[in-house]
């Protein structure tokens, strides 16, 4: 990997972004989007920062809450791209598949201007990363229409130039994504396409999301476990906060304050896993900052 400017306010440096890296950002922030915390203008700084500190931790790297930002700019204008093909008139889109099919003809037309070359990686083929894009830049709804989990990779490395006020950073913009452990590996195929979540039917006849289940499951999980709860605080709740990525040192300590004077809800977050004690912690700070 290429060395890149790890300062905000570098004159100019080159940012590479592998694979994972990428589908590392993207889900972290469409989960803050389903969770509800992003607002109608777009992330809070605290929730760039807290996606940068997350991917240094995981990939040992030194990505800055502006770089994500940077990286957020590229995506929102591939999505923007793959949005205006799929309108085409001659153009069918697959909604389950998220293609863009051109016919031959259609397809040798359109190339053939130089302007469209670029086009040629979002047509007639599976465009796996456009659940993230919809759900972080569209208007899917707050739960996240196209919500995938950390563990999909997608696509390939490609580098392009992205300014950010008045510095220019190159970007390798690669489209995987990866917060589990296990499945971040920087060798993943660039073919790989993730599985669609599935859906199901609720007691009331509608369509349910299985982030959405996997939620009320463990919420309920949770509960039976908050009420046998001591109320004595649990061990390790302070290492749990403080080890928190991203986050300034005030808002940790409004949060173990607030956990200090509740008791059951500090059990329950101590043996939430890391990237639900992130989603608890974004939430408050969201609420309370």
């Amino acid at each position: 990997m290429d060395t890149e400017a790890s300062g905000a306010k570098a004159a100019s440096g080159l940012c590479q972004w592998t694979p994972t890296q990428s589908t590392f950002v993207l889900t972290f922030l469409t989960n803050i989007v389903a969770d509800g915390t992003k607002t109608s203008t777009g992330f809070k700084k605290v929730h760039l920062n807290a996606c940068a500190k997350a991917l240094n931790d995981q990939f040992k790297v030194t990505r800055t809450g502006d770089q994500v930002s940077n990286h957020l700019k590229t995506w929102k204008k591939k999505y923007a791209r793959i949005n205006y093909l799929k309108n085409l008139s001659a153009a069918l889109w697959d909604e389950d598949e998220f293609i863009v099919s051109l016919d031959h003809d259609h397809y040798k037309g359109h190339m053939a201007d130089p302007k469209n070359k670029a086009d040629d990686e979002y047509l007639n083929k599976p465009l796996p990363y456009y659940g993230f894009l919809a759900t972080i830049f569209g208007n899917s709804v707050a739960t996240g229409q196209y919500a995938k989990s950390s563990n999909d990779p997608i696509g390939t490395d490609r580098s392009e130039g992205v300014s950010h006020g008045g510095d220019a950073t190159a970007e390798n913009d690669g489209l995987n994504h990866g917060i589990d452990k296990s499945v971040i590996n920087d060798d993943i195929s660039s073919s790989a396409r993730p599985a669609k979540r599935a859906k199901t039917i609720d007691d009331t006849g509608r369509k349910t999301d299985g982030l959405v289940e996997a939620f009320q499951c463990g919420t309920q999980m949770l509960a039976n476990a908050i009420a046998q709860a001591s109320s004595a605080l649990p061990h390790g709740l302070f290492e749990a906060v403080d080890s928190l990525p991203g986050f300034e040192l005030h808002h940790k300590t409004r949060y173990y304050q607030y956990l200090v004077r509740h008791p059951n809800d500090a059990h329950a977050f101590v043996n939430l896993p890391s990237d639900w004690k992130l989603s608890w912690f974004s939430s408050f700070v969201a609420e309370n900052f």
